[in-house]
């Protein structure tokens, strides 16, 4: 090769050095700035130079993959922390979580302002509590999963990505609140329950029949009880005891006992059937609500006449009837 040709060749090799090197380094930028995101089987993912993100629905998870991250985990009861540093592969749970983008600042001098690097923070902020709970499992930890040095653009397009996790994951925390909710009303509904049913035995027990009182002393007892006396029928048993009372009023209160129970209610809301030989009276109790709607059913009048049971039929229909027109009142 002559002269000149050297020449030539060796002033443009640095220029086609220098072109190639920013070619690389623009390739190198575009690798490191690349972000992609969709749907998968099952749910999302977003991927980026170094990491990626993956929606898990069916297991209400998020898998995050980092070639570089800082990771500590730590038991919800209290506990030492542990650091992993370094490449992680992480599961966390959906429920009550919670990224964090933050651009990251550098200091340059007590007295100056910080400045922007052009890179952000992810953080992730992930916890069993709500799973657990839903679970009624003890244990769990809560996690953190820190990405440092994420290139700003990467950050905003993973900052849309994040949108779509929220969205998800509120839906979730809805939906765990909710049935935390739910059990609560029912563990409530079960106490109230109970309790009720241990206040009418002990009740029941209080107002049942007593064996040393002669029928009218136990009928006067419970007359002063109730508050009033009305027109009444009973029933007795073959030893001469009260088998089954029932005393009326015009206004519509009533007392009734049967079956080694006594109660003083009212006709609001009761319904009457004739069952064979007896009537079939359904009453509130103090008890009663719209929740618990439950009646308390009363049998009296065995052993009546039929005519008897047909009359007093009657009129507690009638009565039933005025209650609920507001024609007669309570009050």
């Amino acid at each position: 090769m002559s002269g000149p040709w050297l020449l030539i060749v060796g002033l443009l090799t640095p220029v086609v050095l220098a072109v190639l090197g920013f070619y690389v380094h623009v390739d190198r930028q575009a690798r490191l700035l690349k972000t992609q995101s969709g749907p998968i089987p099952g749910g999302l993912r977003f991927s980026a130079h170094g990491w990626s993100v993956e929606v898990q629905r069916s297991t209400q998870q998020l898998q995050v993959k980092t070639q570089q991250g800082d990771y500590t985990h730590q038991p919800l009861e209290g506990g030492d922390e542990e650091l992993q540093q370094g490449p992680q592969t992480v599961m966390l749970p959906a429920p009550g979580l919670r990224i964090e983008i933050t651009p990251n600042r550098v200091e340059e001098g007590e007295a100056t302002a910080a400045k922007p690097k052009g890179h952000c923070s992810v953080v992730f902020h992930a916890s069993d509590e709500s799973a657990f709970a839903l679970a009624e499992k003890p244990g769990g930890e809560r996690y953190l999963l820190r990405l440092e040095n994420v290139p700003a653009p990467v950050a905003a397009n993973f900052h849309q990505f994040a949108g779509q996790i929220r969205i998800w994951v509120e839906k979730l925390d809805r939906n765990v609140a909710q049935q935390l909710h739910l059990r609560a009303q029912r563990a409530e509904a079960e106490a109230a329950s109970q309790a009720r049913a241990a206040a009418k035995a002990k009740k029941a027990s209080e107002q049942s029949a007593q064996p040393d009182l002669e029928p009218a002393e136990q009928i006067a007892q419970w007359r002063k009880a109730a508050g009033f006396s009305g027109t009444s029928e009973v029933g007795y048993t073959p030893e001469g005891k009260i088998d089954w009372f029932i005393d009326l009023d015009s206004r519509g209160r009533i007392t009734m006992y049967a079956n080694k129970a006594v109660i003083h209610t009212t006709l609001m809301g009761a319904k009457v059937n004739s069952l064979g030989a007896e009537l079939e009276i359904s009453v509130r109790d103090q008890y009663w609500s719209e929740a618990e709607s439950e009646l308390q059913v009363y049998r009296v009048f065995k052993g009546a006449h039929s005519d008897t049971r047909r009359a007093w039929k009657e009129r507690i229909e009638i009565l039933c009837d005025k209650l609920r027109s507001g024609e007669i009142s309570l009050r």
